[in-house]
């Protein structure tokens, strides 16, 4: 029996086998027959209408990778993947289920058929293609709905804490204004104020990768500015902060133009606290801009460590980049940042239509590039 047949034949058999193995699954435990079989009758009949149906060579390959054309509405896969998910199961125990399926399908097909003719070796062929499929398209919509989900996590944790650290900077600066306090006191307010300070910029941070995620990048609203002034302010409050540190600015050419100033302002500061994070102390950190006929191009340069391939691969990514780090590494960065300053500078640049990059060697040590054309996109809200 060629096992399109069988399927549509023995749906009852399979989906008991179905049941009993999701049953399995801890938060299923005490699920009924109706949650436990969830959407694999359209599954399965999704997979016999496949087999059922010719295909060329280029079509089959494309499965076996699942690399199938998208649906221009929901697989039958992928609302399994969010019912599932919104049952409890993570990702592995909704692979088990399809790696499960697999297994009682051709179990129970190959106790009823001997299999042996070409068509039932390719039907067997074409199951195993079709199943990667479904895997695929189910892990794909698990992936996006958990990373949603995180980035909302992030952005609603982000705006609480706006709240109560604006009331601590308040504080800060009552007591700055304060002249007949004791200088031990106005110095304490003063470390209150740069904290509170250096904590917004974290959130400003966190709030612009949650956005991100759940948008279309980040929201940038271009008019008319000068980087040089930008980047002289910029380079002049990273002084403030770090007078221990030299910092240099070499600036050139036509830099007047339309782009969004605050958040290159925030681009450029989150480079230059990279540099003097990860830098030699006693490097100087040269920051130049120099404005050609068709583009901007910002560098910021220091002496530092070369930095490993694999790892400028996944710099601008935060949560690659911080799994590939060792245990006792993460540990120290949880401490430190949260490592999105670099993944909101590629994103405001992209948001310009722009290119950033990174080169680090022994000789010239490590150097962030980024260009942005002088034709700047139209405005992006974020409700766009």
């Amino acid at each position: 029996m060629r096992l399109s047949l069988f399927i549509l034949s023995n749906l009852d058999a399979i989906l008991k086998e179905w049941e009993d193995f999701a049953g399995t699954l801890a938060p299923l435990e005490d699920a009924g027959r109706i949650e436990l079989r969830d959407h694999a009758t359209e599954v399965l009949k999704v997979i016999a209408t496949d087999l059922a149906t010719p295909q060329e060579e280029s079509e089959s390959i494309a499965k076996s990778k699942g690399l199938a054309p998208v649906a221009g509405t929901d697989t039958a896969a992928e609302v399994h993947a969010a019912a599932r998910m919104a049952s409890g199961l993570n990702s592995d125990q909704v692979m088990a289920e399809f790696r499960a399926l697999r297994s009682s399908v051709l179990r129970l097909w190959t106790r009823d058929t001997a299999v042996s003719t070409a068509d039932e070796i390719d039907d067997m062929v074409r199951f195993n293609e079709a199943i990667d499929q479904a895997q695929s398209e189910s892990m794909a919509r698990y992936t996006k709905l958990l990373r949603d989900a995180q980035s909302l996590f992030l952005a609603i944790l982000g705006h609480d804490v706006r709240s109560p650290l604006g009331a601590v900077s308040m504080g800060a600066q009552v007591l700055l204004q304060d002249q007949t306090l004791p200088a031990k006191v106005l110095k304490v307010g003063l470390r209150i104020f740069n904290s509170t300070k250096r904590v917004d910029e974290i959130v400003r941070d966190l709030l612009d990768f949650s956005t991100s995620h759940l948008g279309d990048g980040i929201p940038i609203d271009p008019y008319t500015v000068d980087l040089a002034e930008i980047c002289q302010n910029v380079v002049e409050e990273a002084r403030t902060f770090h007078p221990d540190r030299n910092i240099e600015l070499v600036s050139e050419g036509n830099l007047v133009g339309t782009w969004d100033g605050p958040r290159l302002a925030q681009a450029f500061a989150n480079l230059i606290s990279n540099a003097v994070q990860h830098g030699n102390r006693e490097s100087t950190i040269l920051v130049a801009i120099d404005g050609c006929q068709s583009n901007v191009l910002f560098e910021v340069s220091n002496d530092a460590d070369v930095i490993p391939q694999a790892k400028l691969r996944t710099l601008f990514d935060p949560v690659k980049s911080f799994a590939i780090r060792p245990p006792g590494e993460r540990t120290r960065s949880r401490v430190q940042n949260l490592g999105l300053g670099l993944y909101v500078v590629k994103e405001i640049v992209k948001a310009h239509n722009g290119e950033i990059s990174v080169c680090s060697t022994k000789e010239t040590g490590v150097k962030f590039s980024v260009s942005l054309p002088r034709l700047t996109p139209q405005r992006r809200n974020g409700d766009d």
